[in-house]
């Protein structure tokens, strides 16, 4: 009886001196999360992340520099932080970007971006093979064509708003293009450098599509109640790559959840900068179930009627 007792003081011995090593060991860890721009997706990819971190290791020092007036300081920030802080986040394409022109001397993870890969950040999404691993708001086109023919099974043209020079743009062209062709659809699109030149461009479009779609860029995004309201004025549907449009009135989204994706981006962190987990043990995640939301308005004043088995597996918004 006497040597189980000392088995088991000692056994909850060991237990405090490895649980109080472990939060030791996580109170000296940094992390920096910053990104370029204004954007509100890496906004709630923070707040998710930010919210996560907090549960996983809340003795990890935290630091952010967010909306960095350009890519020059941003370049400057991360370089300071590399010399400081056992992991950076670095969110947004631009941030994507950047990473597939350095060699980080720390851990770096991405998130609120494109796919990593069409950005030439990592080579292999499974096994990352640099320093760099996170998550993606990256949907196969496939999928979110699925969805569009499920909703307009009807349309035979579409146009796409795109932002000139943003790092996504390239990719939504080229996966929407291939859908559109694999599908027989007629291609238009919009490349717009500012907010005057995309409503103007759009507002000539509406007339030769059936169906508007707003990319994952940043201008786009930005300007969604405009656009909205162009393509309500002309009785057009309009589709979002990006989520949170559809409360502001698109006909229908299909988006990854951009909190969610902080969480399972902060879960990727604590794996390699606490755990100590190997880069190339941590894939680069999407959201496994993006959200298929619906206006129930728009749908209205457009004269739709879902089909109950679309209507059975998306979220209705009023």
């Amino acid at each position: 009886m006497k040597k189980a007792a000392v088995l088991a003081v000692s056994a909850l011995v060991l237990l405090i001196v490895v649980g109080t090593a472990s939060l030791t060991c996580a109170a000296e860890k940094k992390v920096a999360v910053m990104w370029e721009g204004k954007t509100g997706m890496a906004k709630r990819v923070c707040m998710g992340f930010l919210h996560k971190m907090k549960e996983l290791a809340p003795t990890v020092e935290t630091t952010t520099r967010i909306e960095i007036k350009d890519m020059v300081e941003a370049g400057n920030v991360f370089h300071e932080f590399e010399k400081t802080m056992d992991g950076i986040v670095f969110l947004r394409s631009s941030g994507a970007e950047f990473l597939a022109k350095v060699d980080p001397k720390v851990p770096c993870f991405v998130g609120g971006a494109n796919n990593p890969l069409y950005l030439g950040t990592i080579k292999n999404l499974d096994a990352p093979e640099g320093k760099v691993t996170g998550v993606t708001y990256f949907i196969p086109y496939e999928r979110r064509f699925e969805a569009i023919r499920s909703l307009f099974p009807n349309v035979k043209s579409v146009g796409l708003l795109l932002q000139k020079g943003h790092p996504g743009t390239p990719i939504d062209q080229e996966g929407t293009r291939a859908q559109c062709n694999r599908l027989g659809l007629e291609y238009h699109e919009v490349v717009a450098g500012d907010s005057k030149e995309l409503l103007a461009e759009t507002q000539k479009l509406v007339g030769k599509v059936q169906l508007l779609i707003m990319s994952s860029t940043g201008l786009v995004i930005d300007n969604a109640i405009g656009l909205v309201g162009i393509s309500n004025r002309e009785k057009t549907p309009i589709f979002s790559y990006a989520e949170g449009r559809a409360k502001l009135g698109a006909t229908a989204e299909l988006a990854a959840d951009d909190e969610k994706l902080g969480a399972m981006l902060a879960g990727s962190v604590f794996d390699v900068v606490v755990r100590g987990r190997p880069v190339s043990q941590v894939p680069v995640k999407m959201d496994p179930e993006p959200r298929l939301i619906i206006n129930d308005a728009s749908v209205k004043s457009l004269g739709m009627t879902l089909p109950p088995e679309v209507l059975s597996r998306a979220e209705v918004i009023k």
